[in-house]
């Protein structure tokens, strides 16, 4: 029986997302392991990226016809198979179509856990209700982060796959008795009404569509609106979007591999990305007010400089060092600023912009086209980030992402709404 008010279901996103937080970054390292190169990862992490587009629209009008718990628990299930077979990948194209399948899957439980919360919950408690469930997610992101750098090094990264799957199969049973069925489903539609749970939908998974956008959507990208304030404000405030996630596409690939070619070793790698992920969390408790007492632009626009000025001292050290005591403190200072307090403060600053243009416009276009920018954009910076390495070195990946956020700060400054 469905009981309001009881959230001890939302504790199953700690263990989920212990079982997943850590996989992208392992997946890096395991693919240099079997032998492949910066381009390999660019390809796989690609495909990922594909996939999760495909599969952001699959599981999203899932959600609308099909029972929450059930896939929410076929989620889990999925990603526990995923991650136990992902222990056999012996070579590029096996991992990477575990990995396909994982991105796939494990999409399926992000928006009906969404939905769960507004349906169990009272309108008034929704706002600690969406706290609690994204502080349980970055806390499970936390502690794979840290286990699997200590697990490293004890055992092969195939073991630790094998480890985390069975973790994800503790969250199906446990999910068995305590993933509840909602009396009276709500429409996806729903999580657009709300400040809260639209901020943490787009946390989870920066992809959402209501329905698929048609040519004319993207009309709002014509030269003659880009060219006139304030009606340039949306197009460009989407243009701006695109720079930060293909920066975010070319930098965030390959920085794990970069890391370890340039002599850290797995358990190092894997602590400074923790390392970040602290201070990300600690960062999301204030992003939100102090974007309401400076401003989303002044947010976003102070945020990106940081993230851009972070990302291309981290170039520069790459190119001048090695695996060094001072190339690990450098790396375990900028990373953090750029992935911690700089993403939150962008996140939190860039979302609410977006809320406000959904809330505003025609929410299914709206969110169409951020999307769908959103997915290509990530796709092409994974992409590109393969063949930037191959050409120029790491280093200079890097410095390119910065350079592009560094500009991308420039657009954020100059928007004005009507």
């Amino acid at each position: 029986m469905l009981v309001k008010g009881n959230k001890k279901w939302m504790y199953l996103s700690l263990p989920f997302n212990v079982s997943t937080g850590s996989i992208s970054t392992l997946v890096t390292l395991q693919i240099l392991d079997i032998g492949g190169n910066a381009l390999t990862i660019g390809y796989v992490m690609s495909l990922s990226n594909a996939v999760l587009i495909f599969a952001s629209i699959f599981w999203g009008m899932a959600a609308d016809r099909f029972s929450r718990r059930k896939q929410i628990l076929i989620s889990f299930a999925g990603t526990s198979i995923s991650l136990i077979l992902m222990q056999y990948s012996n070579d590029i194209i096996a991992l990477a179509s575990n990995y396909a399948f994982l991105t796939f899957i494990s999409t399926a439980s992000v928006t009906p856990m969404n939905m769960l919360i507004m349906e169990t919950e009272d309108k008034k408690h929704w706002a600690s209700a969406f706290s609690l469930y994204s502080f349980l997610s970055s806390i499970g992101v936390l502690i794979s982060l840290l286990v699997s750098s200590v697990l490293v090094l004890f055992i092969s990264i195939r073991r630790l796959f094998f480890i985390l799957g069975l973790v994800a199969l503790f969250t199906f049973i446990i999910g068995l008795k305590m993933v509840p069925e909602p009396q009276i489903p709500l429409e996806r539609v729903a999580i657009i009404h709300n400040r809260e749970s639209f901020l943490i939908r787009l946390k989870h998974l920066p992809l959402f569509f209501l329905h698929l956008p048609s040519k004319n959507s993207f009309k709002v990208f014509r030269l003659s609106r880009l060219t006139k304030k304030p009606i340039n404000y949306v197009p460009l405030l989407y243009i701006g979007i695109i720079i930060f996630y293909i920066s975010s596409g070319i930098f965030n690939t390959v920085y794990p591999a970069g890391l370890y070619v340039k002599g850290l070793s797995r358990s190092l790698v894997l602590l400074v990305i923790s390392i970040g992920m602290i201070f990300q969390i600690g960062a999301f408790y204030i992003s939100g007010k102090l974007t309401e007492q400076k401003g989303e632009k002044r947010i976003a626009y102070l945020s990106l400089l940081l993230r851009g000025s972070s990302y291309s001292t981290m170039g520069l050290v790459a190119i001048m060092m090695s695996g060094n005591v001072l190339f690990i403190a450098l790396n375990s200072i900028f990373y953090p600023l750029a992935a911690g307090i700089a993403y939150s403060l962008y996140y939190t600053s860039s979302s609410t912009m977006i809320f406000k243009i959904v809330g505003e416009r025609r929410q299914g276009t709206g969110l169409g086209v951020y999307s769908t920018v959103v997915g290509a954009s990530l796709f092409l910076g994974s992409l590109l980030s393969g063949y930037i390495v191959h050409s120029l070195g790491y280093g200079m990946d890097f410095i390119i992402a910065g350079v592009l956020l560094l500009i991308d700060s420039y657009i954020f400054n100059s928007l004005e709404e009507g």
